[in-house]
Formats: structure tokens, sequence, C-alpha cells
């Protein structure tokens, strides 16, 4: 995270016939800090000045006094700026979706010193938030860049395409977003590429979800609790989406990127300007997917093929030498691999360091032979 920090002053107020004591003074603070968990808080850079002096009491209005309480907010995040579009979402999503359920009873009237004005109950549901009023993570190609990457082998040119993509990103402010879908048999380095894409560019920048196991509500779920967008977004092996999923999903790829839900009391819209890039392993599925609308919305295709012999004779002995294995055992263990038409480098791995020895006297591949494949 970025060192970059901003303190900034909630004012909330509540108006009272009576002095409160102060035992019920920290009571009410605690309440509203706990209107935010405490890992909630940890994954935002949210914290909290919690010695507040007490409370101010103001001119009476009426039949009753006004009590100003001041609640302290140190933001860590590198995207919060004073009085700026980013702030004021963190601010909305502070209050209304903590706090304020949390403690109702009292009113955010002011943010460093200036008239805040919150939401209705109807407004907070169906809050359009456009993109210039979203705030996203900081996203940059790294100077290590290559370093993330070391482990892969013959595949400069596909990790070259998606850093390409990024930086045509980066450089267009995000206006240009050339969805990048990564298409090849299994264990051919699509899912590592995209993971160690994440590593490179931060956590907070990079969203990532399995498609198969992402529903509609979860996926508008998880981006509508954000306060702090991502810039990129990985869907994993994304042909695989159930036919709900597919209906957010092709708002998010799309240029405008928009997800919407309608919901009983109105529709939520939220703009998400993110790069997406994709996995898939069934090429012709993925292009079949909602008539073809889901494959054009992804302009960066990048293809992979199985390993050639020589690149997956690296990897197995890269694996044998971190077990302090014979080396002796990776020419028989892709000899067989070869012959039985496995192309999948995890498998080849796992062939060659369960095998180990057995491969050298061909007992292990004569124990494949027997279990490898169901028998009639």
């Amino acid at each position: 995270m970025n060192a970059h920090t901003e303190k900034h002053v909630l004012t909330f107020t509540r108006d009272m016939d009576r002095a409160l004591q102060v035992k019920s003074y920290r009571n009410a603070v605690d309440l509203l800090i706990d209107g935010i968990a405490t890992q909630s808080r940890r994954q935002r850079g949210w914290s909290f000045d919690e010695d507040i002096a007490g409370y101010t009491e103001l001119e009476p209005t009426d039949a009753a006094r006004r009590y100003q309480w001041k609640l302290h907010v140190d933001f860590a995040s590198a995207t919060t700026k004073p009085n700026g579009t980013e702030f004021q979402s963190i601010v909305f999503t502070l209050y209304g979706r903590a706090i304020k359920p949390a403690g109702g009873h009292w009113t955010l009237t002011e943010v460093d010193g200036k008239p805040y004005a919150p939401p209705s109950d109807d407004d907070a549901i169906g809050l359009k938030m456009e993109a210039d009023q979203i705030g996203y993570a900081d996203c940059e190609i790294p100077e290590d860049w290559d370093s993330y990457f070391e482990h892969l082998y013959g595949l400069d040119s596909h990790i070259s395409r998606v850093k390409r993509a990024v930086q045509a990103g980066i450089s267009s402010n995000w206006k240009n977003r050339f969805n990048t879908v990564l298409s090849g048999p299994p264990g051919c380095g699509k899912s590592d590429i995209a993971l160690s894409m994440k590593a490179a560019l931060g956590e907070n920048a990079v969203l990532s979800f399995d498609a198969t196991a992402t529903t509609a509500a979860g996926l508008i779920k998880t981006l509508n609790d954000l306060e702090i967008m991502p810039r990129v977004i990985i869907f994993e092996e994304i042909e695989k989406a159930s036919a709900d999923a597919l209906v957010p999903l092709l708002g998010i790829a799309d240029q405008r990127g928009e997800i919407n839900k309608t919901t009983a009391r109105g529709e939520v819209q939220k703009s998400v300007k993110a790069l997406c890039i994709a996995t898939i392993n069934d090429r012709e599925l993925f292009e079949k997917l909602q008539a073809g609308a889901l494959a054009s919305r992804f302009s960066n295709k990048v293809y992979f093929e199985k390993p050639a012999r020589e690149i997956a004779m690296r990897i197995l002995r890269r694996e044998i030498a971190k077990v302090d294995g014979d080396q002796d055992w990776a020419e028989p263990a892709l000899d067989y691999c070869e012959s039985h038409g496995i192309t999948d480098v995890r498998e080849m791995i796992s062939i060659c360091l369960c095998g180990a020895e057995g491969l050298l006297d061909g007992s292990f591949q004569k124990e494949m032979d027997e279990t490898g494949t169901p028998h009639e």
C-alpha cells in the first residue's frame, strides 16, 4: 500500500434533551465503530482514533439540546484524496452501509468541516455510481514485472500480450480496455500467467473469480460492496459460468462496464471500468455463449499450445531439483507422457515425482498402465 495517508474528521450530531453521561458517550462511540467489522476495516485500509476527548454542547434548539460528537477517521488508501470523488464514495460507504445501520439515530453532518447531506434510504439503494464517482485502486506496471514470471518457460510472448493490454489501459486512463482471453488446454500456463499478473500488479488492483463457482448475485454483491474498485478482473474458466452469471459478466466486459440488478426497492447500477482477463479450456463453447456476445467482448485473443518437449523437460528438471531428486527421472517420465498423449504439465510433474526411481526400472509405468485408465 502506498505510504500516502490523509486524516479526515467526520462529525456526527444527535438531538438530545439532556446531557450524556461519559459511559453512555463511550458506548455510543463503540457502537458506531463496531458498525464496521475489524476485518473489513483492515482490508479497506481504515483505522479509527477511538481516544475521543468528549462531545460539544451546542446552542439549544426548540425543546431539544444538540450535542456534537467528532469521530476521527484515518484513511491509509493512496486513492483517498481530500474532497475528491474517491473520498466521497468511501464516506458514502462508511456512513450508508455501516455507521447508519449500527447507530441510525446519529447523523453525519460534516466531512472535514464542510456540510455533508447523507442520502436517503431510497438513494442509498438506488444510487447510480458513475465511473468518475468511484475510487479505483492504483495500477502500474512494476519495474520488476519480469521477476513475477521467471518460473514460466516458453511463454514470453503470451506474457507480453497480457502486459501490453494492461499498459494500453493505463496509458489511456482505462478508456481502452482490451479484454483478454487466454485459451488453451489445461495445464499450459493460462491460470499461472493470470495469477502472476495479480501478484505483480497488487491485490488491490486485481480481483479474481472462479467462474465455475460464481453466481450472478455473488458477483454483483462483491462488486457493489467494494468502495475501491480493481482495475483488472480475472475470470477463471469463464466458459463454465452459469447462465445467470453470464448476464452481469456481459455488462462488465462491455466497454460501458455496467452491472445492473433489479431489487424490490429499485434498480442498483454501478459502473465497472475494469480490464477483463479470462481463461478458457473449451474455445468452441466459449464462442457459442450468449450467441457469441461474450466472445465478441474479448478483442485480445491469446492462444496456448501444449508445451514442446524441450520446455516440458525444463519444467520437470526444475521440479526434480526442488526435491533434490534424480534428474534421470525426467526422461522416462516424459517418454511415458508423450506415448500416452498426456500434455497437462501438472500431470507430467505428478508422474515424474510420484514415479521417482520406479520410472528407471519401468515398474511405475506398469502401475500406471494398470490403473491409469478405466478398464471395461
